[in-house]
């Protein structure tokens, strides 16, 4: 067994990280694991391997030779050894499919809005006042006040066919057949555009609040409550990054605000009614998954100035389970990068050595916890709590 070329051991807290660059991965190994690593690394031969990993971890020879031969297939599984490496598709193996075109002759649009978020200018081109009542009060709070050159443009049309269709730049991206679906087919365009013309390292999965000097992420996966937890902190004072995604960059891994409205599902109704009494006043959509939501746009004064960044004071991930008590515990470091990773839906530049350095390090150094949230209003209380710590 060697190590394949362009894999690298990271030590974290009590275990390690491996990572191998050309396949853009990363994996956590265990303490037995991680021996087993670094020997490879020292060039040692079966007979010795198992030798040292009895005499280390009290085993028996046949628990010892057990432990190697499980360690050796995982490790080949990863692609981590040589001669069964794993790569990523090259860009030119990767294809799609152009999007029909849409005739455009004597086209008429009843409202044209713009917006921004990030570095995108938006404009939105509506041709009938059934689709601005409904896209503009979900987008309106991100009305760009020195419109450029818009980056991109979006045109709503009412189809032939029935459907209702939504364009970029003149071409079908998208389309639904009600308008109960029309806005979340609208905030997901406008928030996938203006990310992916951004710079940045790592798109979470997360709720980001503030208390205008640091930040709190609360990576989660859906119907965790991350989106009630934000809109409840926001309600008490905590400024709005955003309820869905935390981009991280490279440099000192800051987080900027990309603050879309946030989105109330019918089970976070009731609990945020006390704090938002507009909610039930707001339009019901329904997504591409089947939920039903609103759209609550974010208090003025706690969205803060475009282009703010700011450092990350702690990760937070929530879990709503009603049953159980409200609490805050501390984790190590290796169970949050892996909490962490779960939720990361994009790596927006390639991997080297430097840069799983530099995350490595910047996790060991913040205070990470699981939060049990039974009870908002505890919940918001402990974080309060922590927040003044």
């Amino acid at each position: 067994m060697h190590p394949a070329e362009g894999t690298f051991l990271f030590f974290l807290a009590d275990e390690s990280v491996l990572f191998h660059e050309p396949a853009q991965k990363l994996f956590c190994l265990n303490t037995t694991a991680t021996f087993i690593w670094c020997m490879l690394e020292e060039g040692k031969n079966r007979q010795v391997m198992a030798a040292e990993l009895k005499a280390t971890f009290s085993l028996t020879k046949v628990e010892a030779a057990g432990y190697l031969e499980q360690t050796e297939t995982l490790l080949k599984a990863f692609g981590v050894l040589k001669g069964f490496e794993k790569t990523l598709k090259s860009e030119a193996e990767i294809t799609a499919e152009d999007p029909p075109i849409v005739a455009y002759d004597n086209m008429i649009f009843v409202a044209e809005r713009r917006y921004r978020l990030l570095s995108s200018h938006i404009c939105m081109r509506y041709s009938h006042v059934d689709q601005l009542a409904l896209i503009d009060p979900v987008l309106g709070h991100l009305h760009d006040e020195q419109p450029a050159e818009p980056t991109v443009t979006f045109d709503i049309i009412n189809g032939q066919d029935g459907r209702i269709l939504l364009c970029r730049d003149q071409s079908p991206v998208l389309s639904c057949d009600e308008y109960i679906r029309l806005a979340p087919l609208a905030k997901s365009l406008v928030w996938q555009v203006a990310i992916h013309a951004h710079d940045f390292f790592l798109n979470i999965h997360a709720g980001v609040v503030s208390d205008g000097k640091q930040c709190y992420l609360f990576p989660a996966a859906p119907g965790s409550g991350k989106s009630t937890l934000t809109a409840a902190l926001v309600h008490h004072g905590f400024e709005y990054f955003s309820d869905e995604v935390a981009l991280l960059h490279a440099e000192g891994l800051f987080v900027e605000p990309v603050p879309l409205a946030l989105c109330v599902k019918n089970t976070g109704m009731e609990v945020l009614s006390r704090y938002y009494p507009q909610l039930r006043e707001l339009s019901v959509h329904l997504r591409s998954d089947g939920k039903r939501v609103r759209y609550l746009p974010p208090p003025a004064q706690s969205v803060p100035p475009a282009k703010t960044r700011r450092t990350v004071a702690a990760i937070i991930f929530p879990h709503y389970l009603p049953e159980q008590t409200t609490t805050l515990v501390p984790i190590g470091s290796m169970e949050a990068l892996r909490l962490l990773m779960h939720q990361c839906l994009i790596v927006d530049t390639r991997l080297d050595i430097d840069k799983v350095a530099g995350l490595l390090t910047w996790i060991e150094k913040i205070p990470c916890y699981c939060l049990t949230v039974s009870d908002l209003d505890e919940a918001v209380t402990l974080l309060q709590e922590l927040t003044r710590e």
